[in-house]
């Protein structure tokens, strides 16, 4: 290893980069060495498995196989000596990319003399939301770092919660108007109108409005009341003691339930995290329908209707439909993670090592739910017709409007860990840790419904946290 060597190291024993003079297509020796370490790692196999890099700076996001070995902090213009104590080779990534991720291969993978750093994600770019800054990532590849530092940035903001729709929820149709007095011997009510919610096939959130009343020679019927909904809305119809009564209003439908906010730890991938999911508002409940106007009665006669057999009063006025429901808020999501080690089921070995991590990305804020839709007109009672001495029937109430949705959860807060592990603690000797701040729990419908905040930890064993 270069370290122990005063003078560089046998020119046979790896692969050789240098990102300002070297080529891809050269033979990767120092003389001739290659520009990138993906190309490096490609040729490896076939020259010891050790890859050499100069003392610069590479922008790649590399996936290393065990039994690899990098080797850092070399000076290129100058027979490619270790000058690791005082420079390191630096290694970085595009935001939301990890530098360092170990895959495939057997045996343990070696790194020394690196920076390797994971750009922080800035809240502007909104593309990335959730995605997390982590250093070095290895789903079972067992490490060895020494006289590194390694180093997380920020991890970005969970995205807000939407809306389901961006459109209004639907609105209740009008009730239908009452027919005339004096058309037939028992005259027709408003027929009944419908708000269909939901799917055709499930009345559950529909809305329907009253019929109104019948109008008939002696008296007018009541009309129906409005559904859903248990109010008695109905209005009354004409008697022989009372004239007829409108239909009343149709309760407001009610709102639906907020989300809840996001709880747990999430979950560690070679691909990256993924943070628990908040929850959904539930869609509010439809509007009751309005009730159907009594119809009035009706008479034959001097001022009335001109013929017995079609002297029936006029139909009440039809109610209403109640305004649909809205739709709830989507949930919040997570804030994404800064971790500079990921060791998954593997070990980590870290000696004279720095870890730096940044703050996790605060969730994001529960989207709200949508109004409920206004209720539908009641229709208006029947007019007199060819009459002059009878009541006109009555109107249907209005429908109510429907329940605002739930408002979506709170989005789990962005963790800072140093090192995070499945199964093996690491060993660290003279390892020095600089822990950021976890990121804040998004806001839900209130503080029962927000995100829980990230975790902030040196080391944090997942599985003896899974129930927390």
């Amino acid at each position: 290893m270069p370290s122990k060597n005063a003078e560089r190291v046998d020119a046979s024993c790896g692969v050789w980069v240098d990102a300002s003079t070297g080529h891809d297509g050269d033979a990767g020796i120092p003389s001739a060495p290659l520009k990138t370490i993906a190309k490096a790692l490609d040729v490896a196999w076939t020259k010891g498995k050790r890859v050499y890099l100069c003392a610069q700076k590479f922008e790649e996001s590399l996936l290393v196989p065990g039994g690899i070995e990098i080797y850092g902090g070399l000076d290129c213009t100058s027979n490619w000596r270790w000058i690791g104590k005082s420079e390191k080779t630096t290694i970085t990534a595009p935001e939301g990319e990890t530098p360092l991720s170990f895959h495939g291969g057997n045996g343990v993978a070696v790194l020394e003399d690196l920076h390797v750093i994971a750009r922080s994600i800035l809240p502007i770019h909104t593309g990335l939301a959730g995605r997390s800054s982590i250093a070095v990532n290895t789903s079972g590849i067992p490490l060895y770092i020494r006289r590194s530092t390694i180093e997380a940035g920020d991890g970005a903001p969970g995205a807000l919660g939407g809306s389901f729709m961006n459109t209004p929820a639907e609105a209740g149709t009008s009730g239908n108007f009452g027919n005339a007095a004096c058309t037939s011997a028992t005259v027709l009510g408003g027929t009944p109108v419908s708000s269909t919610c939901g799917t055709p096939d499930d009345r559950a959130d529909d809305s329907r409005g009253g019929s109104g009343g019948l109008g008939g020679i002696e008296s007018g019927d009541d009309g129906t009341d409005g559904v859903p909904g248990a109010s008695m809305n109905h209005g009354r119809g004409e008697s022989e003691t009372g004239r007829c009564t409108a239909g009343r209003d149709g309760e407001d439908g009610e709102e639906g339930l907020p989300g809840a906010g996001a709880t747990g730890f999430g979950w560690l991938f070679l691909e990256g995290y993924t943070g628990p999911l908040a929850g959904d508002g539930t869609p509010g409940k439809p509007g009751q329908g309005g009730g159907g106007g009594g119809g009035a009665k009706g008479g034959a006669g001097t001022l009335m209707c001109p013929f017995a057999s079609s002297a029936g009063g006029a139909g009440g006025g039809a109610g209403g439909a109640g305004g649909c429901g809205g739709l709830g808020g989507i949930g919040g999501g997570a804030g994404g993670a800064s971790i500079a080690v990921f060791a998954g089921s593997a070990t980590a070995h870290l000696e004279d090592v720095v870890l730096k991590t940044g703050r996790g990305g605060d969730g994001g804020d529960g989207g709200l739910g949508q109004d409920g839709g206004e209720g539908g007109l009641g229709g208006s009672g029947g007019i007199l017709g060819k009459a002059t001495g009878l009541n006109s029937a009555c109107s249907g109430g209005n429908g109510g409007r429907g329940g605002k949705g739930g408002d979506g959860g709170g989005g789990l807060g962005g963790h800072s860990i140093a090192v995070a592990f499945a199964v093996r603690a690491p060993d660290l000797k003279n390892t020095t840790i600089e822990i950021g701040e976890a990121g804040l729990g998004g806001r839900g419908a209130g503080p029962r419904y927000d995100g829980a905040d990230g975790v902030a930890a040196e080391i944090y064993d997942i599985e003896q946290n899974l129930g927390r």
